[in-house]
């Protein structure tokens, strides 16, 4: 920017009146960087994400797949009702809540919530949950879906969440879900939830 063209003044009176404090910026480093980076001399906080694995987590884990009825009947309110307790149900799970645990006692003045389904449908099971928190690239996670997919035996279930960085105050971001359902032959669930900017 040239003293003279459009813009100048503006970009000068910024300078001067608005980025007079220390501000802090988020970078991701997708590249190799050169040594010394171009940002070591701002001293910059460095962050690797490592993941969070949560192994043996005893879970009553509700019936994954739509009732035969609702599937028969193509009831489209019956159906987003289950998607919908489903997805509530994974996340208090990713939440870590003590409601999807077996060992859950809590007086039921106290919580309201049952694990989806009847009692009959939902069984106790042993899950490993792995989670990371950081500046992750799409990429990195559509890899990871993919290679989970190929890994594991079709008998089994995974679910897989992202969540966007919060907007504003009010923690508002988006969030995407997938859920593959056991021996599911290709079915799965998808929760793509926006904020209504």
């Amino acid at each position: 920017m040239l003293h003279g063209k459009k813009g100048f003044d503006r970009l000068a009176y910024a300078c001067k009146n608005v980025f007079n404090a220390p501000v802090t910026w988020l970078f991701y480093n997708h590249s190799k960087t050169p040594t010394p980076g171009p940002l070591s001399r701002h001293y910059p906080t460095k962050y690797t994400s490592h993941p969070d694995i949560s192994e043996g987590l005893p879970v009553k884990v509700p019936s994954l797949k739509p009732p035969p009825a609702i599937l028969d009947r193509r009831d489209s309110l019956e159906l987003e009702e289950f998607a919908t307790d489903i997805y509530e149900w994974l996340s208090l799970l990713r939440l870590e809540s003590p409601r999807v645990n077996t060992e859950d006692k809590i007086d039921p003045y106290l919580s309201g919530y049952s694990v989806p389904g009847d009692g009959e449908d939902s069984q106790s099971h042993r899950l490993c949950r792995i989670s990371w928190q950081g500046f992750i690239p799409p990429n990195w996670i559509q890899q990871t879906l993919a290679d989970a997919i190929h890994a594991l035996p079709s008998k089994s279930w995974f679910s897989l969440s992202a969540t966007s960085f919060a907007r504003g105050i009010t923690g508002d971001s988006a969030d995407c879900t997938i859920l593959i359902p056991p021996n599911s032959l290709g079915d799965y669930f998808l929760w793509d939830i926006r904020t209504h900017d």
